[in-house]
């Protein structure tokens, strides 16, 4: 047995779906290098074999990104793990590169948009499910945390390739109908990961017309966070698609697996809304489709009137994806801008989900702001936080408030009426309690919004 050294990390860096701290003080070289050796003995234990694990390595362009790196390679080599090396990816493309290889597992170096000075890991295991909160991180949390590992006979061995020719070609083989559409865009990479890609993959779109914002890979993000779902990040856009009159408008988050749309009026296009335009397009009669609860009730209203089955999941791309698993369901949408496809994997990939709205455009010969407007039905609030101390408490008592609704569970609580509903969720990590709240009209939901600060500020 093997134990290395002590340095100081923190346990508070295993999330609910990643790994992710400040560096060095939160996560470090030592940190990763445990997670990485702990990921290797979890992935042999699922599978139930003692052979050589095939695992993919990449990551993103932060300044510390380099060092973590080798720190997870140093632990996969004494692991005797088979590793290729494949550079600097965007997360959906690490999650390609899993499934073309037909690896074991994945390990992405990256904090998704958090700026500097955060960092983190994505782990994945074969056909890139994801290791999340119940999905095997406690395991690995606990190994890593011990630090006592076996002595393994013969290291690994690393193998370096670029996957970025194969990454671009599967988009233009799947979406060859698009390569003659002509449509003007304003596309924003937000100095992040779709940075790599954006150029050389419209470049086999030849009759799309491209402004290109922000996309020289800075991982400082001079410009702005690499959020679409703040609207304050999606400002650049909006005023490209109204200066240069673009028929649409993309932003991408930090390491490129969310979007942000804006239409051709220049208005923000929500992800709910994304979502029930996306389902619309991949279901036909009986066809499955994953939302998260947050999602306006026109996504079911919409996924039920193409004779689809709509199903709630909880906030969060290890649910929804393994809901979409077990119901082999066509498509699953998130209101932060993931965007899930059976077609790809049963993961996200904010470039299938744009490449996809374009093909609705072209099919529709429609605007986006004429599809979107008749899915605009009701009135919806952003997401609210409340600070309280207790959050299970504060939930029961909300819910109590309430006798003649239907609630559910399944992420917190969700009562639900005729006119409104609301949804009330823990953060995983914050003494908050996120809010969000549909109504009818307008007023309806005024009222209500203010109902409810005053019962949670009690």
């Amino acid at each position: 047995m093997h134990k290395i050294a002590q340095k100081r990390w923190s346990e508070k860096i295993f999330r609910a779906y990643d790994i992710r701290g400040i560096y060095p003080d939160e996560i470090n070289e030592e940190a990763v290098y445990r997670i990485a050796r702990a990921f290797a003995d979890y992935l042999r234990i699922e599978s139930r074999s003692r052979a050589n694990l095939k695992i993919i390595v990449s990551s993103d362009a932060r300044t510390s990104s380099p060092a973590l790196k080798e720190a997870l390679l140093d632990g996969l080599m004494e692991e005797g793990v088979e590793v290729i090396d494949a550079g600097l990816t965007t997360t959906p493309m690490h999650y390609f590169i899993v499934n073309k290889t037909k690896a074991d597992g994945g390990a992405m170096i990256t904090a998704s948009h958090l700026s500097t000075p955060f960092n983190g890991i994505k782990l994945v295991k074969s056909e890139a499910m994801p290791i999340a909160e119940g999905f095997g991180m406690a395991e690995i949390k606990n190994v890593a945390l011990r630090g006592i590992f076996e002595m393994k006979g013969e290291k690994g061995n690393i193998t370096k390739k670029d996957f970025i020719n194969d990454y671009i070609a599967f988009f233009e083989n799947k979406f060859s109908s698009l390569k003659n559409f002509q449509l003007k865009l304003a596309a924003c990479a937000g100095n992040g990961m779709a940075s790599i890609l954006l150029r050389k993959l419209f470049a086999k779109f030849p009759k799309l017309k491209i402004e290109f914002l922000h996309d020289d890979l800075d991982m400082t993000f001079p410009n702005h966070e690499a959020d679409p779902l703040k609207e304050e990040n999606l400002k650049d856009v909006q005023d490209a698609v109204l200066k240069r009159k673009a028929a649409l408008g993309i932003s991408f988050d930090g390491d490129g697996d969310r979007i942000g749309f804006v239409d051709d009026a220049g208005n923000i296009v929500r992800g709910d809304i994304i979502t029930a335009l996306l389902a619309s397009y991949f279901v036909t009669n009986g066809d499955r489709v994953i939302y998260d609860l947050r999602a306006s009730r026109v996504v079911r209203e919409e996924i039920e009137k193409k004779g689809g089955k709509a199903l709630e999941s909880r906030v969060g791309h290890s649910f929804i994806k393994a809901l979409m698993r077990e119901e082999g369901a066509v498509f699953g949408g998130e209101f932060s801008g993931h965007y899930y496809f059976k077609d790809f994997f049963f993961a996200e990939s904010a470039i299938f989900a744009l490449f996809t709205i374009m093909s609705i455009i072209q099919n529709s010969s429609k605007k986006l702001s004429e599809l979107a407007r008749p899915l605009l039905r009701y009135s919806k609030s952003h997401e609210i936080n409340f600070t309280v101390k207790n959050k299970e408490k504060t939930m029961d008592k909300m819910a109590a408030q309430f006798p003649d609704s239907h609630i559910s569970y399944l992420d917190g609580i969700k009562v639900e009426y005729d006119d409104w509903w609301f949804n009330l969720r823990p953060s995983a990590n914050e003494d908050l309690l996120r809010l969000n709240i549909e109504a009818a009209t307008p007023e309806l939901l005024s009222k209500k919004k203010k109902l409810l600060a005053e019962l949670l500020a009690q």
